[in-house]
């Protein structure tokens, strides 16, 4: 009797045991299968990370070669503003080059036209002389004829004739051209006087001859009247 009770006892601590083991491999298992799915969630994670960054990665090559495109853009821009700039200047110094030679022509043409009118004066001034020489030489042959005794009117005549032809020389002499200086303001040629004090601003007319007076240089400094 004693050993049957004996043999319950133990076949109750074996079902025990068998109950705990089974109980314990449920567990595992539930464990287990807990772990597998936080193993799968963390394997999404991890795989859902890894396309998001490659996503990335790509976007920031795309832009990456944007900005590389935008850079040569700009080289571009600046070599292409550099190239403008050159040429700019190149098309400003032919500009200066053209007008330094149309005013050189135009001074060449102006000192043609003064030596031709200086050509004129000088021939006009020499036939006055030759005249002024004949007529007193016809006039003292005269006073001679007449009488010895008409020196003394003789001799004023010659003071009056010397006198007259001084003041014709004279009066030619200053109708010798002016010295004349061409000038320009704001791209406008005028005339100014050399020896003149004040130094006055003249137009210059249509047949390059000295205009109106339009303004004075006070100063070294271009003074223009105002137009009333």
């Amino acid at each position: 009797m004693e050993l049957l009770n004996n043999k319950g006892q133990i076949i109750e601590h074996i079902n025990a045991i068998f109950d705990d083991y089974q109980r314990l491999e449920v567990n595992h298992s539930q464990e287990n299968k807990l772990f597998s799915e936080e193993v799968e969630r963390l394997n999404q994670f991890n795989k859902r990370l890894s396309h998001e960054l490659s996503e990335k990665d790509k976007i920031i090559l795309c832009k990456e070669k944007t900005i590389l495109d935008y850079e040569n853009m700009i080289k571009e821009l600046q070599n292409t503003k550099k190239e403008e700039g050159k040429f700019d200047m190149l098309r400003g110094q032919d500009q200066e080059i053209k007008n330094l030679t149309d005013e050189l022509l135009k001074r060449k043409n102006e000192i043609k036209k003064l030596n031709e009118k200086i050509s004129t004066l000088e021939e006009q001034l020499n036939s006055i002389s030759d005249i002024n020489v004949e007529m007193k030489v016809e006039e003292v042959e005269e006073a001679k004829d007449i009488n010895e005794d008409e020196n003394k009117d003789k001799d004023k005549l010659v003071k009056d004739i010397n006198e007259d032809e001084q003041e014709t020389q004279t009066e030619d002499l200053d109708e010798e051209p002016l010295n004349v200086e061409v000038i320009t303001h704001y791209k406008k040629s005028y005339y100014i006087i050399e020896s003149e004090e004040p130094q006055y601003i003249y137009n210059i007319d249509d047949d390059e001859g000295l205009g109106d007076k339009v303004g004075v240089i006070e100063q070294g400094k271009k003074v223009f009247y105002k137009n009333k």
